[in-house]
C-alpha cells in the first residue's frame, strides 16, 4: 500500500531567478511556462523571470548568450540535475528528497 505525502509540504522545489538584463528581447512568458510541468510557477516582471517547482527547465534560445555559462549564478535553491548544449534541468536539493524506506523482512 502506497500513500501519496502532501505536495506543498514534502516535495523539494527549486528555484531560479534569472535577472531580465539576460533574456533574450520579447521573450514570451507563454513559451516559457509551455517547457514546464504544469505545477511549476512562473513569473516574469521587468527584473526577473523566476521559476519555481520540482523540476525547472531554461532553455538556451531564452538567454542572451553572454550569459548562458552564468546560469548556475541564477539557482537560488536546488541543483542541476543535467545540462546540454541547449537546456538546463533544475530539481529540488537531493538531502530533502532522500526518504527512510522500511526495511524488508
Amino acid at each position: 500500500m502506497a500513500i501519496q505525502p502532501e505536495i506543498q509540504g514534502d516535495i523539494p522545489n527549486a528555484k531560479i531567478e534569472i535577472p531580465s538584463d539576460w533574456l533574450m528581447p520579447l521573450l514570451d512568458l507563454a513559451a516559457v511556462r509551455e517547457a514546464q510541468r504544469p505545477d511549476t510557477l512562473a513569473t516574469m516582471t521587468s527584473e526577473a523571470l523566476t521559476l519555481a517547482g520540482v523540476e525547472l527547465i531554461v532553455e538556451r534560445r531564452w538567454l542572451r548568450e553572454a550569459f548562458w555559462r552564468q546560469i548556475k549564478q541564477a539557482v537560488s535553491r536546488g541543483y542541476i540535475y543535467k545540462s546540454s548544449a541547449v537546456q538546463v534541468t533544475l530539481r529540488g536539493d537531493r538531502r530533502e528528497r532522500e526518504r527512510r524506506t522500511p526495511g524488508h523482512s
